[in-house]
């Protein structure tokens, strides 16, 4: 009988990533799960999930199911590893996961690590619904709320700052809403919402010129229009702006409160090569770039 090849570099990952670790595999092919303080606090089998149909040439479906239950995460997780014809299924770096609440719903988290795509999603009854991703462009979006005392906000930011390329343009868009604290910012009503939005298009076809937009809705009613064109670049207007910055060194700070990794959150599913793209969010990775981008002005074209 020969030994069964296991690959589990997909629950070892998050497992680590969340402080746990593993002890196996046993005889009867099961790694348990412990925590910080040495508790097992779930387990990893491998087991046949499906029977197969000789009938219909299907062949049986080996995987892995993995339940951690701890006392702030709880993940229910079956992976196959082949499927009906036979095939072996790649491994990809999909999460979904329940982090524990105390007296109220647990906040639910889908997260993408992994090169292409990655992403974190966030259903939170404390922090509401937050998305951040960076897409098959190298543009990354980003939506989150957060509140004060007085107010509740939400938050837009967009940015795209590749060089050199002939298929999409360069963007910077930074959008708030905000209401009092006694009313919701739902996306439907406008109710008691006022909303402000700066964005900056850069055209592909020319690489100093940007289109810069400012608009103001009150409850749902455009206030202010404002249009012009500037020579400079979204890099420049961002830095400028700064508040694009901030809101996501906000969000950087509070994605690290919600999900209990062991390591920063956001380094953890981008690559070197994204974080660079992104340098003006990452200050680790800015360097040169923040050093000169404040000394450049944004200049009126219309002048």
């Amino acid at each position: 009988m020969s030994l069964i090849q296991h690959n589990i570099e997909k629950e070892e990952r998050l497992i680590e990533l969340l402080g746990y670790s593993l002890v196996g595999p046993s005889a009867s092919n099961t790694w348990l799960i412990l925590d910080e303080n040495q508790n097992q606090v779930g387990f990893i089998k491998y087991k046949k999930l499906y029977n197969g149909n000789k009938k219909k040439g299907y062949t049986k479906i080996f995987g892995y199911h993995t339940l951690l239950d701890s006392n702030n995460i709880y993940w229910d997780y079956t992976r196959s590893i082949n499927d009906i014809n036979g095939n072996i299924l790649d491994i990809d770096g999909y999460y979904e996961f329940d982090i524990k609440r105390d007296n109220q719903e647990n906040d639910y988290v889908h997260i993408n690590i992994s090169a292409f795509l990655p992403s974190i999603s966030i259903k939170s009854m404390e922090y509401g619904y937050m998305n951040f991703k960076v897409d098959y462009k190298n543009e990354l979006y980003l939506n989150y709320k957060s509140k004060t005392d007085k107010f509740n906000f939400e938050e837009v930011l967009i940015y795209r700052n590749i060089e050199n390329d002939s298929y999409y343009d360069n963007k910077y868009i930074y959008q708030i809403r905000c209401c009092k604290r006694d009313r919701e910012l739902y996306c439907d009503s406008s109710k008691g919402v006022v909303t402000r939005e700066i964005s900056g298009i850069q055209d592909r076809y020319c690489d100093n010129k940007l289109k810069i937009e400012e608009n103001t809705w009150v409850f749902g009613h455009l206030r202010t229009h404002k249009e012009n064109d500037y020579y400079g670049t979204v890099h420049e207007m961002a830095v400028k702006h700064q508040y694009g910055i901030d809101s996501f060194s906000h969000f950087r700070y509070l994605i690290n409160q919600i999900i209990p990794f062991k390591e920063e959150v956001l380094s953890t599913i981008l690559s070197d090569e994204i974080m660079k793209n992104l340098s003006i969010f990452f200050p680790e990775y800015e360097e040169e770039l923040v050093e000169e981008a404040p000394q450049k002005k944004l200049t009126n074209s219309n002048n």
